[in-house]
């Protein structure tokens, strides 16, 4: 490498002051910040081990069980009907059987709660602001992608761990009980078809 290369890439940090070491970030104390389902993970870990139990559920929570249909179009079934997508009707029932199986599960600690408030947040949001408004103009398959890569692949990532082992079938099971409950849907309006 010339020196005139060399003095573009060097920074002179002569002077410069810190409450620590003043290095890049391959310093070797370096610790990524724990995301909040990572802590949340640790805190049921301990839990679980000391089977320390709730006999309350979030308000947050609560919100996701309150079954709504403002559209006329109530339950999974008549959405999967609606919105054309019918073909889908036992992976669906399955996998959403899947995942409310360990939402009661693992509801009984609060640690877990705020973990799926936090997924089933982040699964509505995206769906809603992201993949909602694409779906008159995609395919069925091309929305079951943008499920995949939007909500389904980041929440697996996220969520993996020994414990509650959180895998593609149980999030795409997430995605069909948010349906059922009226969180998430694949048509628009009432007559949709």
């Amino acid at each position: 490498m010339n020196s005139a290369t060399q003095e573009s890439t060097t920074s002179n940090q002569q002077g410069a002051q810190a409450g620590g070491s003043i290095v890049g970030r391959d310093y070797y104390n370096f610790e990524p910040k724990k995301g909040v389902v990572e802590k949340l993970l640790l805190k049921l870990k301990e839990q679980y081990d000391c089977s320390e139990q709730t006999q309350t559920t979030m308000d947050e929570l609560a919100r996701y069980h309150t079954r709504r249909a403002p559209d006329g179009i109530d339950g999974l079934e008549a959405k999967l009907k609606a919105s054309g997508r019918f073909d889908y009707y036992d992976e669906a029932i399955e996998k959403k059987e899947m995942f409310a199986k360990m939402l009661e599960r693992w509801s009984l600690y609060s640690s877990a709660q705020q973990i799926f408030v936090h997924i089933l947040a982040r699964a509505e949001n995206e769906f809603t602001q992201v993949i909602y408004s694409q779906i008159p103009r995609r395919t069925p398959e091309e929305i079951n992608a943008l499920v995949i890569d939007r909500i389904v692949n980041p929440i697996v990532e996220e969520c993996g761990g020994d414990l509650m082992s959180v895998n593609h079938n149980l999030v795409q099971g997430m995605v069909y009980w948010l349906a059922e409950q009226c969180f998430i849907k694949w048509h628009h309006g009432a007559a949709a078809t």
